[in-house]
């Protein structure tokens, strides 16, 4: 009778572990959050009897998130490059290697099966997904950063001439592309040779002062605003740029220039003000210097909208969103939730500002709520008045019964 062998590895994960100890001191050192998270992730990491050849491995084991994944695989290529070695040759046995071979074979044919059975449509659906959840990683070095500008920013009238945005940037002998955006006028990516794209954490949304105005009569303004705010990039500039003398604009410059300083306050974006479109560009060339220098020594990763972290300029290695899924998820009407085209609409009223619409979504979600709520009112003089007490802002200051009459009366009234 055979006798079962068993072999138990005194330090199966001993590069894994070394890294981790290195940023636990650091994080300890900072007195970190993260030292919780990486002390747990070190014990399961001695726990585990069997080596892991990459840290997308390591997600099995508590305290591993995403981005402790990220950072290891990440200092592996490191350590590899150095090495002069194409990959790390794990220390199971090739018994280990067959099996998974034989997993990924039986793995392809089902998925070869499968494809047969479904539509074109789903495959590519398939394959869009597959490639939204695709990591990228880019080394220093490794990628340029380029300034997008959005179409209607360098469609001039006459076509005979040099566009003025485009000759502009020339002049500053800046490198960037023009093409549709879906949000914003101007941003910035990094593009590596494999053609991925990363979209650097600034934005910004050009307005001359006529558009400005015209954006305000419109109901732009306020919806505008509330897309850049949900798009994901943290810093968003608002560049106002000069009319000429400022003159026959449509709205008074007064209110203009206090839309300004609530966009500002209340909306947290970084105000720039210019004379005129060579003014402009110059501004923008001044920034994409700026982000070259601060992003060409750091490690980008591709991440989801809902694990990115705060910008912070001393960070060797920073989580950034795809430029794909930034484009698909900010088209117009891309899958809003109910509550924000009820926010859109609501933004259609006048005088209705973004604050005043949000804390109205705050109490009544959806349409059908606000709906219900006047059903179960008494009297009509109650449901006009029903919103009324509803605060916002800052100061939170009431909405106030002229407000509340003017939704009553949107929703209430009957159209023949």
């Amino acid at each position: 009778m055979a006798e079962r062998l068993e072999i138990t590895l005194k330090q199966p994960n001993p590069l894994f572990e070394k890294w981790l100890e290195k940023w636990l001191e650091e994080a300890e050192r900072r007195n970190a959050k993260s030292q919780y998270k990486l002390r747990e992730a070190l014990h399961a990491l001695r726990s585990y009897p069997l080596p892991l050849a990459t840290g997308r491995e390591c997600a099995i084991l508590r305290g591993f998130g995403s981005t402790l994944c990220n950072l290891i695989d990440e200092e592996l290529r490191l350590y590899q490059e150095r090495q002069h070695i194409s990959q790390l040759q794990p220390t199971m046995q090739t018994f280990q290697s067959d099996v998974k071979q034989l997993v990924h074979s039986i793995q392809k044919n089902k998925s070869r099966k499968l494809q047969t059975k479904i539509t074109k449509k789903e495959q590519k659906a398939i394959a869009d997904e597959e490639e939204r959840q695709r990591q990228v990683i880019m080394s220093p070095g490794s990628f340029r950063i380029i300034l997008l500008v959005d179409t209607q920013e360098t469609n001039g009238k006459n076509k005979r001439t040099l566009d003025q945005t485009r000759c502009y940037l020339e002049s500053f002998d800046i490198l960037y592309e023009v093409r549709r955006l879906t949000i914003g006028d101007f941003l910035w990516i990094a593009r590596d040779q494999e053609g991925n794209e990363l979209v650097l954490p600034f934005i910004v949304e050009r307005k001359r002062f006529d558009d400005l105005a015209s954006s305000i009569r419109d109901g732009r303004f306020h919806e505008q605003k509330h897309r850049l705010r949900q798009c994901g990039i943290q810093n968003v500039i608002y560049l106002v740029e000069d009319y000429g003398n400022n003159e026959h604009l449509g709205l008074p410059i007064e209110s203009l220039q206090q839309a300004i300083v609530n966009t500002q306050i209340h909306s947290g974006f970084t105000i720039a003000h210019t004379q005129n479109n060579f003014r402009s560009m110059k501004h923008l060339a001044g920034v994409t210097k700026t982000l070259i220098r601060c992003f060409r020594n750091k490690v980008l990763l591709s991440t989801t909208k809902e694990d990115l972290q705060p910008y912070r300029s001393s960070a060797d290695m920073y989580g950034l969103l795809k430029f794909r899924a930034l484009y698909e998820d900010s088209a117009r009407g891309a899958q809003l939730t109910i509550r924000e085209i009820f926010v859109q609409q609501l933004l259609q009223l006048h005088s209705l500002s973004l604050e005043k619409a949000l804390a109205i979504v705050e109490v009544y979600p959806t349409p059908r709520l606000i709906f219900d709520a006047y059903e179960a009112c008494t009297s009509e003089k109650e449901a006009r008045s029903l919103l009324a007490t509803i605060s916002c802002g800052p100061l939170q200051r009431q909405l106030g019964d002229k407000i509340s009459q003017t939704i009553y009366d949107f929703y209430k009234t009957d159209f023949q």
